[in-house]
């Protein structure tokens, strides 16, 4: 059995945050998951959480990777707007319906940005994989904030 890179989870992920911070960042502020943030002072935000890579070796160093990207919405709630967290919703499934570019991002000796390989949503006809939002509404009594979040599955293949 070969290995996979050790370097693809890093480009991977750096990738996929580069994508959704370029597509969202116009509509609200963007966190990442694990980045330190304070959201005291915003209205709406997103962030983008990321399971994967999970690779599996197809013929001798061969393999197919698979990635669940998530995107947790909020937003205040607001007497004005009512529909808000649909529209963070909607920009967020919006930014998922394009293929994701891989790049070597990153400052060590085999970071030299070009493009590894491209992440492209899987979907099947018995909608198993889809983009999938799930609203969840006010998160507490007490606290006026709305959640949903939106979900997209995705797949790459890459050679050792």
């Amino acid at each position: 059995m070969s290995s996979p890179n050790a370097n693809w989870d890093r480009w991977i992920f750096a990738s996929i945050s580069k994508h959704f911070v370029d597509n969202l960042a116009a509509t609200a502020k963007v966190f990442i998951e694990g980045q330190k943030r304070d959201t005291r002072k915003e209205t709406d935000w997103f962030e983008v959480r990321v399971d994967g890579p999970f690779y599996t070796e197809i013929s001798k160093g061969y393999f197919s990777l698979y990635v669940e990207i998530n995107i947790l919405c909020a937003c205040i709630m607001k007497d004005v707007n009512i529909q808000g967290i649909r529209s963070l919703a909607g920009k967020a499934a919006s930014a998922m319906t394009t293929a994701i570019v891989v790049y070597k991002y990153g400052t060590g000796v085999s970071d030299d940005q070009s493009i590894l390989g491209c992440l492209t949503s899987v979907t099947k006809s018995r909608g198993k994989d889809r983009i999938q939002t799930n609203h969840f509404g006010q998160i507490g009594p007490n606290t006026e904030l709305t959640q949903a979040t939106v979900e997209c599955h995705y797949k790459m293949e890459l050679e050792a």
